[in-house]
């Protein structure tokens, strides 16, 4: 289609398909990706400007990375990157379908010295099944093999919903990579510049690497979801509880808009939203 801001060349969309994870580059240019950068930053200080612990007082899932979810909510300064056009269009492109809504978004800074994210699938966290969901991974400055990467399992989607991984670390974290529906494929690591996004399928295994350089590793993702999914069960997700959303029904309503197709204005955030900082399940 003609109309989108970024076209999705055929060979990605494949590789996407089979792989699970792909790799748009020059989504952004500088200048923009500078100026979103800032806006996070800062509220990113702001929502964390109370917590003096250092690393080693965080617990295990903390010390992953600090976690601050929707700041479209709370920012009307992120509510353009969050609803990026471009991305919404590209999140279409990939999943096949003729809109998205949003799922949700989130910044995840890895502090110097922090540890590695835990692998897992997200899509196994909410009661969604098997609907169309993809996440973008936006780094907001190049990211190294040594600077907290991300590594997916190369087709880890097609064997569907695995076990779900206890990833706050409250009870014994299940070794999802030793699953014998993955083979033994290990994870594929990906450095990725700035101005690039990665993409991958709600359902790949993938894991972030520690952090041994000397700077925090700054990262924003969106995820997506297709805008005729429902929801398939009852279990609580946040998002959905709070629009009401039942189970058969199509997830939509506050803070679930849609973004693909563009409205002539951007969507408003909800009136209210909880505390957005810390473990909401949802990790890189």
């Amino acid at each position: 289609m003609s109309d989108f801001p970024y076209l999705v060349a055929d060979e990605l969309r494949t590789e996407f398909a089979g792989r699970g994870f792909v790799v748009t580059p020059d989504v952004f240019d500088a200048a923009e990706l500078r100026h979103y950068a800032t806006v996070i930053d800062a509220e990113v200080k702001r929502r964390t400007t109370d917590d003096h612990r250092t690393l080693a007082e965080k617990d295990l899932y903390e010390q992953s990375f600090v976690q601050c979810m929707r700041l479209w909510e709370t920012n009307p300064e992120v509510v353009p990157f969050t609803c990026h056009h471009g991305l919404a269009g590209i999140a279409t492109q990939l999943l096949q379908v003729n809109g998205v809504r949003l799922w949700q978004d989130q910044a995840l800074y890895k502090e110097a010295g922090g540890r590695e994210t835990t692998p897992h699938q997200d899509q196994t966290f909410w009661p969604i099944g098997l609907e169309p969901l993809v996440s973008a991974w936006i780094p907001l400055q190049d990211v190294t093999l040594d600077s907290g990467a991300m590594a997916y399992v190369p087709g880890s989607h097609l064997a569907g919903r695995l076990k779900v991984v206890d990833i706050t670390h409250a009870s014994e974290p299940y070794a999802i990579l030793d699953d014998p529906a993955l083979g033994g494929i290990p994870p594929e690591p990906v450095a990725v510049q700035a101005g690039s996004v990665i993409w991958h399928h709600g359902l790949t295994v993938h894991q972030a690497a520690a952090n041994r350089s000397a700077q925090t590793r700054r990262v924003f993702t969106v995820v997506y979801i297709g805008d005729q999914a429902r929801r398939i069960k009852a279990w609580p997700a946040y998002p959905l509880d709070r629009a009401g959303v039942q189970v058969g029904e199509i997830m939509r309503g506050a803070g679930l808009p849609r973004v693909w197709p563009p409205g002539e204005q951007w969507p408003e955030p909800p009136n209210q939203t909880s505390v957005l900082v810390g473990p909401q399940n949802q990790v890189e």
